[in-house]
């Protein structure tokens, strides 16, 4: 069974939307004492836009060889081959976890919103990983990757 399901990360996009409109409106009407010059302007607008086209969704997508996970445009994108799932567990995730791509005492976190993700244990070339995924509906995350690589067990 494959499953792909993107996610919007709507704090990025709230969070950086209005700063780049007040960027513009800034420039576009040299609002202050010392307007913003052109150079500056393209600089920081540039920026901005390219964070939010690197991580404004997520999307996650499972077939029987690998769990791939996808943030923005594509350039960030990361695949786990799975040779044989050691088990999957729904986890609450703390919200000093935070969002995008974090470290964690239990494993490397991917995430863009929301407080739920699917832990999955399994092995690769012979070692052992950790992976947590968060997904908008968890339940079928684990479900589909626990269908697509027969669960044996967890360690």
């Amino acid at each position: 069974m494959n499953y792909k399901k993107s996610q919007t990360g709507w704090l990025i996009v709230l969070l950086l939307g209005p700063i780049l409109i007040m960027l513009y409106f800034a420039y576009a009407n040299q609002w202050g004492d010392n307007p913003l010059p052109l150079t500056p302007y393209i600089i920081i607008s540039a920026v901005l836009l390219f964070a939010i086209a690197l991580f404004y969704k997520l999307t996650i997508e499972v077939d029987r060889a690998s769990v791939k996970v996808t943030y923005g445009i594509g350039l960030i994108r990361f695949k786990f081959t799975i040779d044989e799932l050691l088990g999957t567990q729904l986890i609450r995730t703390p919200w000093y976890y935070g969002y995008g791509i974090r470290i964690t005492p239990k494993g490397m976190l991917y995430n863009i919103q929301g407080s739920k993700a699917v832990e999955v244990k399994f092995l690769s070339k012979g070692k052992n990983k950790t992976v947590l995924i968060g997904s908008a509906e968890p339940e079928i995350l684990q479900r589909v990757i626990e269908e697509n690589f027969k669960k044996r067990g967890w360690n």
